[in-house]
């Protein structure tokens, strides 16, 4: 089983240069379900998040097929969204929570969207809650996930929102995880008790795998580090509108 897309091509039309714009041309990349990391890097504009938005079904007019383990796809229909939190969680780069809700209701609401029992739900969020705690943020702040889980999100910063939206991402216990950016809001302390966290909790690249966009050349390093040889991590970078592996 596997999150792939094969021979993808993308293009917009750029109505500042009035002109078409290719981002992807005639790109293949796989995912297993659990096992492996991949890296992707590459400069601002080359299509890293358009290839996260392509395979997870939130990008149409693309060319080429995308698969979701046995489930195929060339274009977006309505079956897609019911289908995606089956697969995958997201964590974007833009965080995309809803400002309205505490952080506790932007946690559960990808569970609760998918329709996992309430059992489910509270014991994957107990679990959450014992893991993100006492987070050293910086000498003077030290963060406790549960101690804010009736505040609403708005009234974060920007790293306490990152810890809620990588809460999110781990809610539904995907086997597929898309990240864009993750961890970008902390410094490399902070990067590293999270990583932590995230291996040794729950088990990051073992019981799942992830494909992740970054632009910290020291992420490979970290990764491979913290998953004590048990993960396998693969490297790419976008060249030439294509992804080609690190050797």
């Amino acid at each position: 089983m596997s999150l792939e897309c094969k021979n993808i091509s993308f293009s917009f039309f750029d109505q500042e240069t009035q002109k078409m714009k290719h981002i992807l041309e005639d790109m293949s990349f796989s995912l297993k379900d659990k096992g492996q990391i991949k890296l992707v890097y590459g400069h601002i504009g080359v299509g890293k998040s358009t290839l996260i938005y392509i395979l997870s079904g939130l990008l149409d007019d693309f060319k080429g097929e995308v698969s979701w383990d046995d489930f195929k796809f060339t274009k977006l229909t309505h079956k897609i969204d019911t289908l995606r939190s089956m697969y995958m969680s997201i964590n974007f780069s833009n965080f995309f929570y809803i400002k309205d809700m505490t952080v506790e209701e932007n946690i559960i609401f990808p569970a609760v969207f998918s329709r996992k029992k309430q059992k489910e739900i509270d014991e994957r969020l107990d679990k959450i809650y014992h893991s993100f705690y006492h987070i050293n943020l910086s000498p003077t702040e030290t963060f406790s996930l549960k101690d804010y889980r009736h505040k609403k999100i708005g009234t974060l910063s920007n790293g306490q929102r990152e810890i809620v939206m990588l809460a999110r991402m781990l809610i539904s216990d995907s086997k597929y995880l898309l990240a864009d950016e993750m961890l970008r809001s902390f410094n490399t302390n902070v990067k590293k008790q999270m990583l932590e966290i995230l291996f040794d909790k729950f088990n990051l690249g073992i019981d799942n795998s992830m494909l992740l966009i970054t632009h910290d050349d020291k992420m490979q390093e970290y990764i491979k580090y913290y998953s004590k040889g048990k993960v396998e991590v693969k490297t790419y970078d976008f060249k030439n509108k294509t992804l080609v592996e690190r050797v």
